[in-house]
């Protein structure tokens, strides 16, 4: 399916700019090699989340992508959802409203039955940045089993808290806790999530975390493009206190099941600090230096922003 140029969508009369009034590029539907495209499957899980879903299904439907399909998995809200999702229903490749499980088992029928190349899931509550799709699928070269990029964190209305620049990818500071990801900036090739299991619906929130530990222990090639591809909205109604307990009880259990030392124990700590002198050197090395002597507040607001809304595709 071909991504729908803005004048197919339903209009707005009280918004403008992305995804509003504005459009990603539209190059041609082969590469300069004249290749294909490959095929993307989006998926957006969804649960009374009508204040922020049309604008983030606009910035996944405006991407311009010659060969997306987008699936809309919504957990049967309440709220006026479901109009907003039949405003876009024909440009989506399918839509369900049903109870589930959770987030990660709405994921998981998603992108079940999904014969695409390369997976991603877009939360209700973030957005793509224009043209994330072209650039996340020029960085899927051969033997690359993850790419991942930059990402923006925005508030309620979309007012730009801070940045999270991202550096190459290393499995064991990520295991233990010296590295990240961040969800909504990451995609990765169906083959792997097929290999690796796909999604588990037992985790209620760190679902995210356990799948990127998968993929690293199963010693996929991740790719670090240095782009803003993705923001992460913070806002209060995310998550509840009671969910960061359970969070934090995901988080337990996924270091059981990776961590070959205890997360605490003088061996994670060294292999933590390892992984974050790294980083910094990387930092130095693609000139972010002074971004990243200038991110105290951004700490402060990640900080905040994970006593808010938990950690997002964080380390562990």
């Amino acid at each position: 399916m071909r991504s729908p140029i803005i004048v197919n969508l339903p209009t707005s009369d009280q918004k403008s700019g992305w995804p509003w009034t504005a459009e990603g590029f539209r190059p041609s539907d082969v590469r300069s090699d004249d290749s294909p495209w490959p095929s993307i499957t989006v998926v957006t899980p969804s649960y009374n989340q009508a204040a922020f879903l049309e604008e983030t299904m606009r910035s996944v439907l405006l991407q311009a992508y010659p060969n997306l399909k987008y699936v809309v998995v919504d957990g049967g809200s309440t709220d006026g959802s479901i109009d907003i999702i039949r405003k876009y229903e024909s440009n989506l490749s399918r839509w369900i409203s049903e109870n589930d499980q959770g987030a990660a088992d709405a994921i998981r029928k998603g992108f079940s039955g999904s014969n695409s190349d390369i997976l991603g899931w877009l939360n209700a509550d973030d957005l793509y940045l224009p043209d994330t799709l072209f650039r996340v699928a020029a960085g899927f070269k051969e033997g690359v089993d993850v790419v991942y990029g930059n990402t923006y964190w925005i508030d309620s209305t979309g007012r730009r808290l801070g940045e999270r620049r991202q550096t190459p990818f290393m499995s064991m500071g990520y295991l233990y806790g010296g590295a990240d990801l961040q969800q909504p900036a990451t995609f990765w090739r169906r083959a792997l999530f097929e290999e690796c299991g796909g999604m588990d619906p037992t985790f209620s929130f760190a679902f995210d975390t356990d799948l990127f530990c998968r993929f690293a222990a199963r010693g996929a090639r991740f790719q670090q493009i240095r782009s803003f591809v993705a923001s992460f909205r913070i806002h209060e109604k995310a998550k509840s206190a009671t969910e960061q307990k359970q969070c934090a009880m995901d988080l337990r259990r996924i270091r059981k099941s990776h961590l070959s030392y205890s997360f605490n124990s003088l061996p994670s700590i060294s292999i933590r600090a390892i992984a974050r002198a790294r980083r910094f050197l990387w930092y130095v090395w693609q000139g972010d230096l002074f971004w990243l002597l200038g991110r105290i507040p951004d700490r402060i607001r990640s900080r905040h922003s994970q006593e808010i809304v938990g950690p997002k595709s964080k380390s562990l």
